[in-house]
Parts: structure tokens; C-alpha cells; sequence
């Protein structure tokens, strides 16, 4: 099971979204020039990857205003409104347009369509394997989540809520740091435990959210990065090359300001964990520094999560291609114990509705 942190506007959450028995997120759009509308796009791809480590039966906590509420259980993947204006479904989000497919790009863009929160995702409230509802009236102060970092209760929170360059819509957990928000809001609403019963959305006819394919019309890491974490355990040749993961989220922090693109852990048995870091590039693999790049994340895990293990560690690199001197380097590396994995992807024509999957070494 994963767990997230789900940002939105307070009013929303409270008005709409929780009597509704959802979560929405809207795009934003702040104007029709060339640079706006590219923005806007590549913003997009970096809010469905977000959206796309969530899963039916995770755990939620939403983050309103400047409170922390929970926790709730995801009902449903992030989906999208059929009914939304056509240029904002997934499928058409991309600045140049597709000649084969209708309402596609924004470059012609003249007047930003109306923008509301046409993907949702269903919730209900959270009860533990006891069948206890752990859905709270209260929440409490968002600051708090700093406070258990700084006590080393959790690691996958950053310093900071917004870094001037980023806004997430989902902030991934780890299943035990989940826990460590329940203890809080247990203790917030200790004197008056009042819980909330909340009747999930049906959301009937709303759409998986798609990505853009087609490297003629966009190419862009978090599309990689998002397909990616849509098909963990649901493409085969995905799962063969990566392994299994227990839990997973994406843009962890690596240290202050570095950010893994994928991490997650096998559960082996109880205290035992095989911790995985993946590093995307949407083109071919450049060697050392992308090598180097991946070193560092997972010498931070060995020295953080893994107790100094470093062969409890294993990293991928993610890429277009990679060079003979990459891979020769790898395999020799592999040999003193630790563990690199090389997996290349290729685009899928005609259709475009997919990646290939090959691991290298």
C-alpha cells in the first residue's frame, strides 16, 4: 500500500469535495501566450505523474489551508470528466498539435476554455485492518509534518511545502510514515474523537488518465516518469526488468534540493526491505554523469534508510538508450556486489498508446 499527501483549496475540500465523497484537481492556465501554454502542458505531465501513484485501497490525508486532514482511503485511481471541454482531456494536453488527432495542442490557442476540477478521485473513510474507522473530525496544523521530519519520524516530506520552482498536487508517503500522521490526528482529536463516514463519489463514466505517446508531437521525462508508475505492477516486461515494489512514490528527497525521479522498497519480511531508486531520462543515458547522478541517490538511501547496506540498495536508470561505455561500466560494477539496473523504452507505432520495455543489463 501507498500513501500520499493530497493538496487542494480549503473551501473546495470542505464545500464540495468531502460531502461529494472526492478529491478534485483542476489545471491551470494562466494565459494564451506561447510560453504560458507550454507551461501549462509541461505542469500538467507533472501532475499526472503525481496523480498516477495513487491506487485503489491507498491511504489519503489531505492538506487544506493550513491543516491536515485524514485519513481516507482512495477509492479510485485519479480519473477524468468524459464531459470536460475536449482540449483538457489528457489525451490532447500538448503545445503543438497532433494532425491526426482532433482538439489536440494548444499552440492556436485564443481564449483559455473554462477550467474546473475534471479529475477526481473517489474516497471514503479510512478503517484499519480491526475494521476501526481512523477517519477524524480534526485535523491538525500542517506545520506539525516538519516537526516529525525534524525528529526523523518521517524522511519523504522536504523541507518546505512549495520550493519556488514546484507545486505538487500529491505528495507520496511511505506506509509507515502514514502511521506516524494517524498517532497525530489521534492525539489532535483525543478529547473529542469524533469520526466522519464519508460515501465515496461514483464517479461512473469518468476516464483513466492518459499520456501523450507520441515523441512527434511531445517528448517530456515526466510522461516517462508517469507511464512508468501507471504500469508498476501491470506490465509485465516493466515488472520483470524493475522487480516488485511494496510501496512506491515519486520526486523524493534525496538531501536538501535533490530529488529522486522513483522510489520505492520490496518488503522482503519484517525489517528486512530491498530499497529501489530510479533515475528517468527521456533520452538516451549520458555517461558518467547520469551514473553518478543515480550513485549519489542511493548511497543517500544507504546511509539514511538502509542502515549503511549497500547491497540492501538498488539503483535503475530509465532511458531512450545507453552507450557501450554506460553499460560496460555497469556490468563491472555490478560485479563488486552493489547493483545497477539499465532499462530502455522505446515509443510504440502506430498507436503510440504504450512503451516497449528491454532491460539492458
Amino acid at each position: 500500500m501507498n500513501a500520499h499527501i493530497v493538496n487542494c483549496y480549503k473551501d473546495d475540500f470542505w464545500r464540495s469535495f468531502l460531502p461529494g465523497g472526492y478529491v478534485g484537481v483542476g489545471i491551470m492556465i494562466k494565459g494564451t501566450t506561447s510560453r504560458q501554454l507550454s507551461n501549462a502542458c509541461r505542469t500538467s505531465y507533472s501532475m499526472y505523474a503525481d496523480m498516477k501513484t495513487i491506487r485503489p485501497g491507498d491511504m489519503v490525508f489531505v492538506h487544506a489551508g493550513q491543516k491536515i486532514y485524514g485519513a481516507f482511503t482512495a477509492k479510485t485511481e485519479f480519473l477524468e470528466d468524459p464531459q470536460a471541454p475536449p482540449m483538457l482531456l489528457s489525451k490532447n494536453i500538448h503545445y503543438y498539435p497532433d494532425p491526426d488527432q482532433s482538439n489536440s495542442g494548444w499552440k492556436n490557442m485564443k481564449k483559455p476554455p473554462s477550467v474546473g476540477y475534471y479529475r477526481r478521485m473517489a474516497i471514503r473513510h479510512f478503517t484499519d485492518k480491526d475494521g476501526a474507522n481512523l477517519c477524524y473530525q480534526n485535523g491538525f496544523a500542517s506545520n506539525e509534518v516538519f516537526e516529525l521530519k525534524l525528529r526523523k519520524k518521517i524522511w519523504s516530506i522536504p523541507e518546505r511545502w512549495k520550493y519556488t520552482d514546484s507545486a505538487r498536487t500529491v505528495r507520496p508517503l511511505m506506509e509507515d510514515e502514514a502511521l506516524k500522521l494517524i498517532r497525530v490526528l489521534e492525539r489532535e482529536n483525543a478529547d473529542n474523537a469524533n469520526r466522519r463516514t464519508v460515501k465515496p463519489a461514483g464517479l461512473v463514466g469518468y476516464l483513466p488518465i492518459e499520456f501523450v505517446l507520441n515523441p512527434n508531437v511531445v517528448i517530456d521525462e515526466k510522461i516517462v516518469e508517469g507511464w512508468i508508475l501507471d504500469n508498476v505492477g501491470k506490465n509485465k516486461a516493466l515488472d520483470s526488468a524493475l522487480g516488485e515494489f511494496t510501496s512506491f512514490g515519486n520526486n523524493m528527497p534525496a538531501g536538501y534540493l535533490r530529488f529522486m525521479d522513483i522510489f520505492g522498497y520490496q518488503q522482503l519480511s519484517p525489517g528486512n526491505r530491498k530499497y529501489k531508486v530510479i533515475e528517468v531520462k527521456k533520452a538516451e543515458c549520458v555517461f558518467p554523469d547520469d551514473i553518478n547522478q543515480l550513485l549519489g541517490y542511493s548511497d543517500w538511501v544507504t546511509d539514511n534508510l538502509a542502515s549503511g547496506d549497500h547491497k540492501a540498495v538498488e539503483g535503475a536508470i530509465v532511458a531512450r538508450d545507453f552507450d557501450n561505455n554506460c553499460i560496460n561500466f555497469v556490468k563491472n560494477f555490478n560485479k563488486t556486489g552493489r547493483r545497477i539496473k539499465l532499462v530502455k523504452f522505446d515509443f510504440c507505432p502506430p498507436n503510440y498508446n504504450s512503451l516497449s520495455i528491454k532491460k539492458v543489463v
